[in-house]
């Protein structure tokens, strides 16, 4: 193999099937009982949130199955669902109340490796699903260990970033561009996510809430205080993406404490009065006078 591009053509849709006679032939469209469907298990990284399956069950009943999920038959028969889990879990729920759901129109793909149906899954779902950020990151690894395992076994594959591959499979899946270096670093935002926010921050930033510099900034403070900002956070009402990023900012740096040159001049007046000269100085008075002049002056500025 030349390039990552030419990596990926074995494991897309798009290289298993096109739209002529002979792969109508191959890989025909049949209704297969949704009970005789099993669940990929490398699904599991992903919601199933039963709110959006009831919307998408509405929309199926109302207009139909737009796009026809895709499964592989099984060598002992069976079937297993490889682009299509939130469809095949609408029909479940639409068929409780009418059997005409029992049955689900499925393309089916036979010869398809463990390998190409993981890939195949997270591959599509890359784009296809309103993803959080951890799970987007958890699809693109797990094409990672997939990319992996297809380094071990072609030598061709040696030199090529192993992101750069994930990108092409994920590209030639969809129809859409992504670049290696937006892999990586989408990846490396969920690994602070997952492991340097408290929950309250961690449960917004997965929901896309926070810009990565937010992420970033809120990592490097302690969790008692993030859970002390995300209280005072949400006491104000919570914030838009970009002023919810002005206010960890404010609150995280070191401009959160007074100017230096006050905290100076203050502990330099505490000094002067722990040890001052009795009777007071000519000099002195006229500094003192000064001194409350300036801090008329300050005043005004509360």
């Amino acid at each position: 193999m030349s390039s990552p591009k030419d990596a990926a053509k074995a494991f897309t849709i798009a290289g298993l099937l096109d739209e002529s006679a002979a792969t109508r032939r191959r890989f025909p469209i049949e209704e297969i009982e949704v009970s005789d469907i099993e669940d990929h298990p490398g699904n599991a990284v992903y919601s199933m949130d039963e709110e959006a399956i009831g919307r998408l069950a509405e929309s199926i009943r109302k207009d139909g199955l737009t796009d026809i999920p895709l499964v592989r038959k099984l060598p002992d028969g069976g079937f297993q669902m490889i682009s299509g889990h939130r469809r095949k879990a609408a029909y479940r729920l639409l068929a409780e109340d009418d059997e005409s759901f029992a049955r689900m129109p499925c393309r089916i793909v036979e010869g398809v490796t463990d390998e190409q149906a993981i890939t195949l899954l997270h591959a599509a779902n890359y784009f296809t699903r309103e993803l959080s950020v951890t799970e987007r990151a958890a699809a693109t690894r797990a094409l990672g260990e997939e990319v992996e395992r297809m380094r071990r076994s072609d030598p061709g594959l040696s030199g090529m970033r192993t992101e750069d591959i994930k990108a092409e499979i994920i590209s030639a899946q969809t129809g859409r561009k992504v670049s290696g270096k937006s892999i990586r670093r989408q990846e490396a935002l969920a690994s602070i996510i997952e492991n340097d926010l408290s929950t309250g921050w961690r449960s917004i930033a997965d929901e896309g809430r926070l810009s990565s510099e937010a992420v970033r900034m809120l990592s490097k403070v302690p969790r008692k205080e993030q859970m002390r900002l995300h209280v005072r956070w949400t006491e104000e009402g919570g914030y838009g993406k970009r002023d919810t990023t002005d206010f960890i900012r404010r609150s995280t740096s070191k401009g959160t404490d007074a100017d230096d040159r006050l905290r100076r001049a203050d502990r330099e007046i505490q000094k002067f009065l722990s040890r001052h000269r009795t009777p007071l100085p000519q000099a002195d008075r006229g500094m003192i006078e000064a001194i409350a002049r300036h801090a008329e002056e300050l005043g005004r500025l509360l």
